[in-house]
């Protein structure tokens, strides 16, 4: 999978579980998790290291997106279930 086919995949996999999907004011797709949200850029920024088996996904995105702790736990769901069809 390449870096393209993964932030379509997550944001796909986040619309079916129920998160809310927008386009933000500079054009990107962003998934919002309950008022905080990963756009585009960010899942960019994520990817490949995100996909270890043993990635810290809290960590990581608090590289990239500080100050989202909501994100973390969902975020994490929608890799594992990635992972499950990988």
């Amino acid at each position: 999978m390449n870096q393209k086919e993964f932030i379509n995949q997550v944001i796909e996999s986040a619309r079916v579980n129920g998160f809310k999907i927008e386009i933000n004011r500079n054009g990107q797709t962003q998934i919002d998790f309950s008022h905080k949200k990963l756009h585009s850029g960010h899942l960019a920024q994520l990817y490949p290291e995100i996909l270890h088996r043993d990635a810290n996904i809290s960590g990581l995105i608090d590289a990239v997106a500080p100050g989202r702790p909501c994100s973390h736990k969902p975020m994490r769901e929608l890799i594992e279930k990635l992972a499950e069809f990988a």
